[in-house]
């Protein structure tokens, strides 16, 4: 492909994520088609192509993903199922021949990440990006700051991702469907965020409960992680979180960087400039962004597919982040710390 041509999608899932997450963000990047779109559920295809049809007008439509996998027409899927048959539905898709953009988390199952990596392994040509799309600009310039070693070595790190949760008449809290909840739903942003800032981790333990009156899944989760540069890092996550007080922190010997930070900075740099201890002197300082585009997971991938390179988000982060995920409930229900295998 060109940089002009025009990149055929097909859309395997027509819930609310594909409706108002993936189609809204395509519909926004010029040279870009929806020309097939799977769900089981005919009614929600249907509904789903009737949303779109100002921009994307008729598209194909199947209750069976292995027929919209089979057509000539698409170049590239999105997988926007539920969790745990992401990495099955993705994984058909690159043997298919086809580039894919997988929803988040990868999956809920460790065999069946494996699989995944080994089928974009054995098929290089393919364009695999995993969401969360951590690399926006903020999180671009901390880790050229750190490796400029602006706050010295990195010490520790926290991160947390919350909000107040799901409809709580959808599927996200039947544990039948969703098998896991906030851990899973949100904690993927907190455990791909700090690992994509601070490398693969080495060894997880963590605290998984729930707190809400009527809930049957998992609301709430805390990871204390070592990365294998020797630091420490927390990540957090909930879906009983009611005000936004979420934000990043790395620190390391020599200053801070801070995202997301309460003053409204998307970033703030805190640099030691002499002294040590109680008697150190430092200065705050706000580095300039660029303005993030719009839509730009799907933008990145769009542009990735035009330039036969592969996207950020790969496999490999993102089976580590579900072994990070899964290594929280196995230390909640035994107390111990879990060494993690796979790196990224």
């Amino acid at each position: 492909m060109n940089a002009n041509s025009t990149v055929q999608f097909g859309v395997i899932g027509c819930g609310g994520i594909a409706n108002g997450f993936h189609l809204r963000d395509l519909q926004q990047i010029d040279g870009v088609r929806v020309v097939a779109l799977a769900d089981v559920r005919e009614e929600a295809a249907r509904r789903t192509a009737e949303n779109f049809k100002d921009r994307w007008p008729d598209p194909w439509i199947t209750t069976a993903p292995e027929e919209l996998l089979g057509r000539d027409d698409v170049d590239a899927v999105i997988v926007a199922t539920h969790h745990e048959t992401h990495a099955g539905y993705g994984a058909a898709a690159i043997e298919a021949g086809k580039h894919v953009l997988v929803q988040k988390p990868l999956t809920t199952d460790m065999a069946h990440a494996d699989r995944f990596v080994e089928t974009a392994d054995a098929h290089p040509d393919i364009l695999v990006q995993c969401l969360p799309y951590n690399w926006n600009n903020a999180v671009r310039k901390s880790v050229e700051l750190m490796g400029e070693g602006a706050i010295g070595k990195p010490v520790q790190a926290r991160m947390r991702v919350a909000h107040p949760g799901p409809s709580r008449d959808s599927w996200f809290y039947d544990p039948e469907i969703a098998k896991f909840g906030a851990s899973m739903d949100m904690g993927v942003y907190a455990v791909s965020g700090i690992t994509t800032l601070m490398g693969s981790a080495a060894s997880a333990s963590g605290l998984v409960g729930t707190f809400e009156e009527g809930v049957r899944i998992d609301d709430a989760a805390t990871w204390l992680l070592k990365f294998h540069s020797g630091a420490f890092g927390t990540a957090e996550t909930s879906w009983t979180s009611f005000a936004s007080t979420e934000g990043t922190s790395i620190w390391g010997t020599e200053g801070v960087i801070a995202l997301n930070a309460p003053d409204g900075n998307r970033l703030k740099v805190y640099r030691r400039t002499s002294g040590v201890s109680f008697g150190s002197k430092g200065e705050w300082s706000t580095p300039e962004l660029e303005p993030e585009p719009t839509a730009a997971p799907h933008r990145h991938f769009v542009e990735c597919i035009r330039a036969g390179v592969q996207p950020l988000g790969t496999p490999r982060h993102a089976r580590h982040v579900v072994e990070v995920m899964l290594a929280a409930h196995e230390s909640s229900r035994t107390g111990n710390r879990i060494d993690l295998h796979t790196t990224f």
